[in-house]
């Protein structure tokens, strides 16, 4: 049991797009994981229009399964195809290029929704390779410097090891409520990759639902094996701009002092 909900709950979705050595590596651990822990449930692989068959890889786990799309859907909308596959009442949104490497850890996060009607989603720290603290694996919600780079459109990633709420966990390891994820509508399909998950979780806390922070939760992420960070990244903010402050003058002087601060380490 977690927390009093029943043990059949939690759905593990993973979106490939020719990440398929990253994908087996990361089912490897998701599965050990979750062996060891008290939940049960069911992992759920999408091949984005890669032409990668997936269907040996589920076949080797118990409770997998592989659904593949004729078109690339983007991060967003392969997340969103594979949440219509499931009733799990918790999803467990992943990139291919993660690995859990403390057994629990999944059901730590897992709890820490479950746990508390006002809490719609989690995510845990995420680590590099070289063991350093991944920048922007969340962006901070409380205190001036926060409020500055909200109000301009951006994130304040400042590293910590308390658990907190915050404006926005990465998509790259999140557990979310099935039914507030559905209730916002999933994730917005227009952002194909970056930034989606920024505003599912402004989305999410503006229908009521916090989104926390868990540091005590570590989790490799290799990060950018799909696509040029740098590239995608712009065409994303600059719908996500215009989604969520259209009209507000103030956003580019925010946006700048934003930038300001962050050149100055402050």
């Amino acid at each position: 049991m977690v927390d009093g909900v029943s043990p059949e709950t939690v759905a593990v979705q993973i979106v490939n797009y020719r990440t398929r050595r990253y994908l087996e590596r990361c089912v490897e651990t998701v599965v050990s994981d979750l062996r060891s822990s008290s939940v049960r449930y069911e992992i759920n692989l999408l091949d984005n229009a890669s032409g990668e068959d997936l269907a040996d890889v589920a076949a080797s786990v118990t409770g997998a399964r592989a659904f593949s799309s004729d078109v690339n859907l983007g991060f967003g909308g392969g997340h969103n195809l594979l949440a219509r596959q499931t009733e799990a009442p918790y999803l467990v949104i992943l990139n291919p290029d993660v690995e859990f490497v403390a057994r629990g850890s999944i059901e730590r996060l897992v709890r820490l929704v479950a746990g508390d009607d006002r809490v719609a989603a989690a995510g845990p720290k995420l680590i590099a390779p070289d063991g350093k603290a991944q920048p922007y694996d969340h962006g901070r919600l409380r205190g001036v410097r926060a409020a500055i780079a909200l109000r301009g459109g951006h994130a304040y990633w400042r590293e910590t090891e308390v658990r907190q709420e915050v404006a926005w966990v990465s998509g790259a390891a999140m557990v979310v409520e099935h039914a507030a994820f559905t209730g916002v509508d999933g994730f917005d399909e227009r952002l194909f990759l970056y930034k989606e998950d920024e505003d599912l979780c402004l989305r999410l806390r503006d229908a009521g639902g916090g989104v926390i922070y868990e540091p005590a939760v570590r989790v490799l992420h290799h990060e950018s094996v799909v696509a040029d960070r740098h590239r995608e990244m712009a065409g994303a903010s600059r719908y996500y701009f215009e989604k969520h402050f259209r009209g507000r003058r103030s956003r580019r002087a925010f946006a700048v002092a934003h930038q300001i601060l962050a050149y100055l380490r402050l």
